[in-house]
């Protein structure tokens, strides 16, 4: 359902385009190709083999950064980051306290280790909470570039260090889920790293580059 929500996410943000029905067209079918690749890659048993170096990462998460950054920075986005209110994405950033309480919940089920939570090294929860203020603080004028630029390249701080935490978790140690697999690379967890964690990196972006066009 979260995956779902994000998803849908980006055809409003696309509503601030000059040219919204092509960009919604284009998102639509990178999003279908994407989420079929994350899915079928847990099919292929390539993200099972836990030898150096990590696999996720190389497969899903360093190419969704790429596909992120490209997308954000396309000639037809530019008018999305012109028209798009400031605190839009830093207020869809609250997402996160979600994203934490199903990695919470995973962890009592015995899917996922402590660490990975925010009773470990995930931290993540706290900038879905920080968004919202943020975002109103944004919405008021009284947060300024300088703010939501360092509140943004915080938030991918805190995203870098999520990802050490799974990545020594389930690469670095002996821990194995209660179904015995490793449940990061299976449905429905995949979509953690694989769809949400990269909707988390896009907003920042978008925030990111908002800011530094507008010079104030």
């Amino acid at each position: 359902m979260l995956t779902a929500i994000m998803l849908a996410s980006i055809f409003f943000l696309l509503k601030y385009a000059d040219n919204p029905h092509a960009l919604r067209k284009n998102a639509a079918v990178l999003l279908l190709v994407w989420v079929t690749y994350v899915i079928g890659m847990t099919f292929t048993g390539v993200l099972d083999n836990l030898s150096m170096p990590p696999k996720a990462p190389i497969f899903i998460i360093i190419p969704a950064f790429i596909i992120a950054f490209i997308s954000a920075s396309s000639k037809g986005f530019q008018s999305v980051l012109d028209n798009t209110p400031k605190h839009v994405p830093i207020l869809i950033q609250s997402f996160r306290i979600i994203v934490e309480l199903l990695i919470y919940r995973a962890f009592v089920d015995r899917y996922f280790p402590q660490r990975v939570t925010y009773e470990g090294l995930n931290y993540d929860i706290l900038m879905g909470i920080i968004a919202l203020p943020m975002a109103l603080l944004v919405f008021k004028g009284i947060a300024k570039r300088k703010g939501i630029i360092a509140f943004n390249i915080t938030g991918l701080i805190v995203l870098g260090l999520t990802g050490y935490a799974f990545v020594t978790s389930f690469y670095f140690s002996d821990f194995m889920s209660a179904s015995g697999e490793i449940a990061l690379v299976k449905a429905p967890f995949i979509l953690l790293p694989g769809v949400l964690l990269p909707f988390a990196i896009f907003y920042h972006i978008v925030s990111i580059k908002q800011n530094l066009r507008s010079g104030k």
